[in-house]
């Protein structure tokens, strides 16, 4: 499926609980202000003592595209999670959502290999920043900084495994391993929820094959490689499916969340049982 413009009332109540996608109304009005000092209090977030912190809410320290105010709340809301499930999220960085999943009694382990993107770009996080941050919300996250492919993660064990807009970013010839170690790791009947970019300045809707961000990348290759079923995902919404024609998407732009030029696709797979 892809985002829909129109965001469920659900989904936002729940934001304004968790103060998601992007922290407390004031901190996000101060980041994005031309105050004096704004810069400097910005660039040293992760340090400020853990009663600010928490002040600002598990949001409010990751640039986050505003496509996450569908996409966070359908992560958690999308399928029932039960207080002990053990789940994994891949590529959260300084991203709420692992804190948001511990908070609700979750077994959260987050795996993320820290490695700024860019040079352009103003992303500066460490694992002790990591820890700081855990520390001010419960410290219930386990970190493993390194690539989910390198992590040894036990085999059937996991309940759920997201990924919030991450596999579009990661190089496509190493997507199909990425792939296959989280269906490993899944449990039988286990589930993986990623919501990945679909970019209209890319192929097959323009002829440029990339942009700065990355690529358009086939869902139904994801889902043939990964050895999963696709529980919950319109193929005529995700690219890469027969059923799938961009000319429609196009003539239907107004039925969904656009945000700088991107859309959404929200998939759920299953492995088998």
């Amino acid at each position: 499926m892809l985002a829909p413009k129109n965001i469920p009332s659900e989904y936002t109540a729940w934001n304004q609980k968790q103060k998601a996608p992007v922290g407390a109304n004031w901190w996000y009005e101060y980041v994005n202000s031309q105050k004096p000092g704004n810069n400097f209090i910005w660039r040293n977030r992760y340090k400020w003592p853990s009663f600010i912190i928490k002040k600002i809410g598990p949001f409010g320290f990751q640039v986050n595209s505003l496509s996450r105010i569908f996409e966070y709340p359908w992560c958690f809301l999308a399928t029932p999670l039960q207080p002990g499930m053990r789940v994994v999220e891949v590529g959260a960085g300084a991203s709420g959502f692992q804190f948001a999943l511990a908070q609700a009694g979750l077994d959260v382990t987050s795996v993320d290999p820290l490695i700024n993107p860019s040079e352009s770009v103003d992303w500066i996080f460490s694992k002790d920043d990591f820890y700081h941050l855990n520390q001010s919300f419960g410290g219930k996250v386990k970190f493993i900084q390194d690539f989910l492919q390198n992590a040894k993660l036990e085999s059937n064990q996991y309940d759920r495994v997201f990924s919030v807009s991450a596999i579009e970013h990661i190089p496509s010839q190493e997507i199909g391993s990425l792939v296959k170690e989280i269906g490993r790791i899944l449990k039988p009947g286990g589930l993986f929820l990623a919501t990945i970019d679909l970019f209209l300045d890319c192929y097959p809707f323009t002829n440029q094959v990339s942009n700065q961000y990355g690529s358009n990348i086939s869902i139904s290759s994801l889902v043939e490689e990964s050895g999963l079923k696709l529980k919950i995902g319109n193929p005529s919404e995700l690219y890469g499916y027969p059923e799938f024609d961009y000319n429609l998407i196009l003539n239907r732009l107004d039925e969904f969340l656009v945000v700088n030029k991107v859309l959404t696709q929200c998939i759920v797979l299953e492995k088998a049982i």
